[in-house]
């Protein structure tokens, strides 16, 4: 019988996944993140390891830093999105409609078996964090329309929901809104580490990337 309370001790506990254009192009590495993704990385990372800790000789998160490419970067994704408790996706319209590997790290996590570490556990929530990063006008697409998009309550000023539901969370960091910033991060943080609590999502590791999805389109 599996133990839903025991983690892999090397295991992140949060994967960011966000776009870069050029991620599966064939010539040359990918870039790495821009700031924006690596700002919020860190903060996440050290209000997590606040929260929750971090892995054994590890960070609580992994990032995916794009450098060298090849079969060594893409088995360390595929370690990653495999082991990881909590995927966190940085939605955007790129992420949904131009990106084929972030519907692939969807993908590896989403066909993995989430179980309730004890008791009930609440129905609706899944270990998949959709965040607005910047906003679109075009409908989800079904995969992720079927997911429940993270939405910060309980902030200190009601307004503050509505201006991350306009702007996406980049927007109200690159406008110096820092003050709603640092309060949306510290709820993401904490939605990480309510997830974490109440569930255990099972290691399962893919071979490679044959018979992942490559786009959020249905039947692809």
């Amino acid at each position: 019988m599996t133990d839903a309370t025991v983690d892999d001790p090397g295991a992140p506990v949060f994967f960011l996944s966000y776009s870069r254009p050029d991620r599966t192009r064939s010539v040359g590495p990918p870039r790495e993140p821009n700031r924006n993704v690596i700002r919020l990385f860190d903060d996440l990372s050290e209000l997590v390891n606040e929260l929750i800790g971090s892995p054994v000789g590890g960070e609580p998160g992994f990032l995916d830093l794009g450098r060298g490419g090849g079969d060594l970067w893409q088995k360390t994704v595929l370690q990653a999105a495999g082991t990881c408790q909590v995927m966190v996706c940085l939605v955007s319209y790129p992420y949904l409609f131009h990106s084929t590997w972030c519907p692939l790290e969807w993908d590896v996590f989403a066909r993995r078996r989430v179980l309730p570490r004890g008791g009930p556990a609440p129905g609706g929530e899944s270990a998949i964090v959709p965040v607005l990063w910047t906003p679109f006008e075009q409908a989800l697409p079904p995969p992720v329309a079927a997911v429940r998009m993270f939405t910060p309550t309980g902030l200190p000023d009601e307004d503050w929901t509505a201006r991350y539901l306009t702007d996406g969370l980049l927007g109200v960091a690159r406008t110096g809104q820092t003050a709603i910033y640092d309060a949306i991060v510290w709820k993401l943080a904490m939605h990480i580490q309510r997830i974490h609590g109440r569930y255990r999502v099972e290691p399962a590791v893919p071979d490679g990337v044959a018979g992942l999805r490559t786009s959020f389109r249905e039947g692809t």
